[in-house]
Formats: structure tokens, sequence, C-alpha cells
């Protein structure tokens, strides 16, 4: 139940948000990040820059490959098939004929290396010039590993924290990079269909793959333990990130006054 300590709290919140607002703005910091966005960015760029804000937050729920977001297949049958027990209604769900089949090595790598390309392409759609997008890839890359290690340190400990980092994982975070830094000429339009087609493929190969019950074991760690009150919504956004970014993506694409 709200109390008086809640009120207290929310308007101590609220005051200090304004004041660091009327700081930021006495200090300048507002414009150079006006003046910083105008250099970087395109004019229209408001919507990528905060599903790209979002992306690390996303990153910090663990994944069951690395960088997979959007791995929610599994669940939501899971989830109807509870909802709707001892209903007439669930003999109108689509029997799968066959098992998920666990990721072969190379499945992993591929899916490592679109869940970090993806990101980068979703900056350059944004981004202006060719230095700036190498400079934001590389960027994107370590930022990447370096949450996705902080996540693994949440979940299994700080002594497990790089244990995700498998041969396949490595090869494609390089490979990754070594993508991200030769499409950074594309133009932004063909930048936005090459992000189309690396999240098909991407959400595709993920939700044709089961999670293990270890990772299973960790969710639930997660969403009823101490985790559940600060990532709460980092759960959410590493479930919907990529398709909020497939929405953004495709609205992009259909407007004709995209610029190239």
């Amino acid at each position: 139940m709200p109390s008086n300590l809640d009120l207290l709290l929310n308007i101590g919140g609220t005051m200090a948000g304004a004041l660091s607002a009327a700081l930021l703005e006495r200090l300048g910091a507002l414009d150079r990040w006006s003046d910083f966005r105008s250099r970087w960015f395109v004019s229209d760029a408001s919507g990528g820059m905060v599903l790209l804000a979002l992306w690390p937050m996303a990153l910090l729920f663990p994944a069951a490959v690395p960088f997979g977001l959007g791995q929610v297949l599994e669940r939501l049958e899971s989830a109807l098939i509870e909802l709707l027990a001892d209903t007439p209604f669930l003999d109108w769900l689509p029997l799968r004929e066959a098992a998920l089949d666990p990721l072969s090595p190379s499945g992993e790598l591929l899916c490592v290396t679109l869940g970090l390309l993806i990101p980068c392409l979703l900056g350059y759609c944004v981004i202006r010039q060719m230095g700036r997008r190498a400079l934001f890839a590389l960027g994107v890359v370590v930022v990447g590993v370096v949450l996705t290690a902080l996540s693994a340190a949440l979940s299994w400990g700080p002594v497990h924290a790089w244990e995700w980092m498998s041969m396949p994982v490595r090869v494609g975070v390089w490979g990754a990079l070594a993508l991200a830094l030769l499409l950074v000429a594309l133009p932004r339009r063909a930048c936005a269909a090459m992000l189309l087609l690396a999240l098909a493929w991407h959400l595709a190969l993920l939700n044709q793959a089961p999670t293990s019950a270890y990772f299973a074991q960790t969710l639930q760690i997660w969403e009823q333990g101490r985790f559940i009150r600060f990532y709460g919504l980092g759960q959410w956004l590493g479930w919907l990130w990529p398709y909020a970014t497939l929405l953004y993506v495709l609205l992009r694409v259909s407007r004709r006054d995209m610029q190239t």
C-alpha cells in the first residue's frame, strides 16, 4: 500500500529532476547536447536514439544466447497453454510437429553476430558520417560486451562474469565488428533494409531454439527474487526491444522522404 514515505520520495524525486534540468540548462549542457546531436545525427533521429539508449538496459536481463534479445516464442506458448488450460480454446492452439532444437555452435555464432550488428545498423540509419559510424560501431561492441558481462556477474556471481565468452561468441563479436565496419558507407535506406533482414533472421533463429533448464532457473531467480524490483523493466525491454525496432524501421522505410 502507498505510504507517506512513498509520497515524500515521489515529491523529492520530482524536485531533484527539475533542479537537475535547471542546473544543466544554466551550465549550458543542453546547448552542447543540441550541438552534438545536430553534428552526429539526422534531424528525424529521435525514435532511433531512444531505441539505442534502451538497448544497453535490455542487455542487463540475462539472455539464453549473448545479445539474443527477443526470444519469446517458447515462453509465449507456455503462457498461452497455462492461460487456456481446462478450456475448449486450448485445442485451438497450433501444435508444433517437432521439438525445438538447440542452437549449434555455428547457429550461436550467427545469433551473436546479428545481435551486435543490429544496433550498429540502427545507428547507421540516423548517424551522418562514416567516421562517426565507425566510432559508434566500436562503442556498441564495447558496451554490449561489458553489459553482458555485468548481467552474467549479477546472475551467477562475479567469478562467472566471463564464462559466456565461448569460442562461438568470441568469433561472433569480432565478426559483428568487422561487418559493421565494412558497412559504414551504406546509404541510410540500404542500412534500414539490411537492418530489417538482420532482425528477421535473428528473431527466426532465436525463436526456433529452446532455452535450457539452467537458464530457466536463472530467470526464476531474476523474476521472483532480489532482482525483480530493479530489473523488472529490463525483462520487458529484453523481450520487446527487437520488435519495437522492427516496427520503427518498417515505418522509416515506408517513408518516401527518407534521405539516402
